[in-house]
């Protein structure tokens, strides 16, 4: 059968093509079927001429920037402060008098070696103040050009339509609300993505027979994120399946067989050690990992889809056009995928049996699952190239479903991280207590270095959000209304709230509370002691459903939580956007319930 040569470019709208596996671009070369009034409805005509032109290809990649615009959107709301493993690895790579410690970035944080991803973050402290979500912005750009180098190694053989859908599907699951910790939490985000970016790259090289850059950036990756050390065995299979020299085959694994030791002998508790380590447990951690992008949140489906997953890849192995050089890459992804769910499934069999369905691990079920994707639609067309519409349509649909599966998961992050700024005020006021393992102790020196670096909070930035007063400042309290709860549980007319919980903390503590202005909307709350002056802060909309089920007409984002110190006679002054003021004393009457 005829066929016409594909450029040899990387455009992604260049193919092969075979009569009957894309109709032609004219009715005349369409055949009857194809042209407009031949028997068929002329909007369907139209449909089938048009649905093959490269412009449509186009829109669909374009398409494809629709997950990531909606990730950028989650990054603009992320809190500006950065998370707890940020800070722990910070003080590693950070003097006291903010200039980098080149020996800390190869000291192991959290059990990886994180060496690429610190500079990372040593850029955003000392260019952008080290505002979180800038990071977060940086780990957009990293998972597009993921998507990029992915868009690469899609099969030429395929239609040009179907090569666009592929790019929509690894869009949509690259950025699968699934994985939003690692956007929102920008540190993670920066370690798991940038090796995943690594390690495509090193794949992409190997496929090209290019081993010296294949072998370097696998060796980048593994000073990069734990989970890069899966590409050795990954390049290894690429070899055997390219039918390279043995010393080709052996040396990825000896390479990535000497770093994991050396790294296992350093970090012992690498591997889990509790009464859950078996191999029941493991099994069921690791099937849970590769099929966590297609499980709301429910780990014995997220188990059937990795065991369906697993048999996928085993039927696909039996099929010749499954083998060929085209889908050489996409083996080694599955490879890639696969011993980083290993890893995981090990190293965190002691966390529970929910743990796999931790939002930082959804690249690697991405990793695995993409590639099984790719492989049957290749031989599906390779045996049916007619049905090639179908084809795209199921890529997009697979890729849509993955997307919005993470929603329930996407809901648990952004609920976890509602209260993260009130640790901004615990950061810049000396609380550091009040939040246990959340900021590191006094002894880590972590102040000091955010001081020296003009480290968010310890910058401009940093604010109350009342528009003034700020820590320091003193409030006039003279002749301001003391706010109280509504009388006889009824919705109140004038402004009205309460504390309902103090938690005492070493030094500090923690006020939780609930306030309304009804028309008059409160703009922020802060914690003064008994000379007026302002002492704490946190946030003042957080979201309280059971004041808006109580009280008809009253919004849910009247909740408040500050931090301030373990002092008598705090008081909780309200201000409201009009100006107005109101206070509360920063205790629980007697006959409130602690919630």
């Amino acid at each position: 059968m005829p066929e016409m040569r594909q450029d040899e470019g990387c455009d992604v709208t260049s193919t092969v093509t075979t009569k009957g596996s894309e109709p032609a671009e004219t009715p005349a070369e369409g055949g009857p079927e194809d042209s407009p009034g031949a028997g068929s409805p002329r909007w369907r005509a139209l449909a089938e001429r048009y649905g093959t032109t490269r412009w449509l290809a186009r829109l669909i990649e374009l398409l494809a920037l629709v997950p990531a615009l909606a990730l950028t959107v989650e990054v603009s709301r992320a809190p500006e402060l950065h998370f707890v493993d940020y800070w722990y690895a910070l003080v590693r790579f950070v003097s006291l008098d903010g200039g980098l410690n080149v020996g800390g970035l190869f000291k192991a944080s959290n059990e990886h070696l994180i060496a690429v991803p610190s500079l990372m973050y040593y850029a955003d402290a000392t260019l952008f103040g080290g505002d979180q979500r800038i990071l977060g912005y940086a780990d957009i750009l990293i998972a597009l050009a993921t998507v990029l180098l992915i868009r690469f190694a899609i099969p030429k053989t395929l239609p040009v339509v179907v090569r666009a859908s592929i790019v929509l599907a690894s869009s949509a699951l690259i950025f699968s609300l699934h994985g939003l910790h690692n956007f929102t939490h920008a540190m993670s985000g920066a370690a798991w993505l940038t090796a995943n970016l690594i390690s495509v790259g090193a794949l992409l090289f190997a496929v090209k027979g290019k081993w010296w850059p294949a072998w370097g950036m696998a060796l980048l990756g593994s000073i990069t994120y734990g989970t890069a050390f899966a590409a050795w065995p990954s390049l290894a299979l690429i070899a055997i399946m390219r039918k390279e020299p043995m010393w080709r085959r052996v040396l990825p694994l000896a390479l990535g067989a000497v770093i994991v030791v050396g790294w296992m002998s350093v970090n012992h508790n690498a591997a889990g050690s509790g009464t859950e380590s078996d191999i029941g447990t493991a099994i069921y951690g690791l099937l849970a990992v590769l099929g966590h992008i297609w499980a709301a949140g429910n780990t014995g489906f997220a188990v059937l889809a990795g065991a369906v997953i697993l048999g996928g890849y085993a039927a696909m192995a039996t099929v010749k056009a499954a083998r060929v050089p085209e889908l050489h890459f996409w083996w080694g992804l599955a490879c890639h995928g696969f011993f980083g769910g290993a890893m995981i499934a090990i190293s965190r069999i002691d966390f529970g049996l929910d743990y796999s369905q931790h939002s930082r691990y959804t690249s690697v079920s991405v990793l695995v699952s993409l590639p099984l994707l790719v492989l049957i639609g290749t031989v599906v067309h390779s045996f049916a190239a007619r049905h090639w519409r179908k084809i795209a349509v199921a890529f997009a649909v697979a890729g849509i479903t993955g997307f919005a599966l993470g929603v329930p998961t996407a809901d648990t992050v952004r609920a976890e991280d509602a209260d993260h700024e009130i640790k901004s005020v615990g950061l810049r006021a000396g609380y550091l207590n009040a939040f246990g393992w959340a900021l590191p102790p006094e002894g880590h020196q972590l102040v000091p270095r955010l001081e020296a670096l003009g480290h968010y909070p310890f910058n401009d930035d940093f604010t109350l959000g009342c528009g003034g007063p700020e820590l320091g400042d003193t409030i006039d309290l003279t002749g301001v209304k003391e706010m109280v709860p509504p009388a006889g549980g009824r919705t109140p007319a004038s402004p009205a709230g309460t504390v309902d919980k103090v938690e005492p903390k070493p030094g500090s503590q923690l006020v939780w509370g609930w306030a309304t202005g009804v028309k008059d909307p409160v703009r922020c709350t802060v914690l003064v002691d008994s000379a007026g002056k302002v002492v704490g802060g946190g946030v003042s909309d957080r979201v309280r459903s059971d004041i808006a089920q109580q009280y008809l007409g009253i919004n849910a984002d009247t909740g408040f939580g500050m931090v301030g110190p373990d002092e008598d006679d705090l008081r909780v002054v309200v201000i409201l956007e009009s100006g107005a003021k109101r206070w509360m004393p920063a205790t629980v009457d007697d006959d409130e319930d602690q919630k």
